[in-house]
């Protein structure tokens, strides 16, 4: 299995547990200026959700929100997906296409547009699952995506 190099960010301490996984949801309006701002929001993506898989014996303080933050290692977690079955292959790369059929009261549209992924993201299929049953006839697998570095 492949290990990506970690990215290096600051969370409180109540956060700071290896397995914990948090949506990045940027800088809140305290964090212009901060001189931890680079290493503690401004390496992470909007919108992305990261899992903690270490966490170091360094701890700062955040003056803008009077929190104790620890150092930590992050790699975006996987995310649950549905995808064409004939794409869903353990291993291969691919890119993300959303799968928007109109029908969002299904019970697969959180697959099918998931939250954390965006179209056209480069990705690499780590699981695959079962088929779904798709109202529209779609043929679908549900899969577990990480995304993959530009290559």
């Amino acid at each position: 299995m492949r290990r990506e190099k970690p990215i290096i960010t600051l969370l409180s301490a109540g956060q700071a547990r290896v397995g914990e996984v948090f949506l990045h949801r940027g800088p809140g309006p305290a964090c212009a200026g901060c001189k931890y701002f680079n290493v503690c929001v401004g390496n992470l993506e909007s919108g992305r959700v990261y899992r903690v898989i270490g966490v170091r014996n360094k701890t700062l303080k955040c003056v803008a929100y009077d929190l104790e933050m620890r150092v930590v290692e992050v790699a975006e977690a996987e995310v649950p997906a549905a995808i064409p079955s004939k794409q869903a292959i353990k291993g291969v790369t691919l890119t993300f296409h959303s799968q928007d059929c109109g029908e969002h009261d299904c019970e697969n549209a959180a697959l099918c547009l998931p939250e954390y992924l965006r179209d056209n993201d480069r990705c690499e299929v780590i699981e695959v699952y079962e088929g779904l049953r798709c109202p529209r006839g779609f043929h679908l697998k549900r899969v577990l995506l990480r995304r993959a570095p530009p290559s």
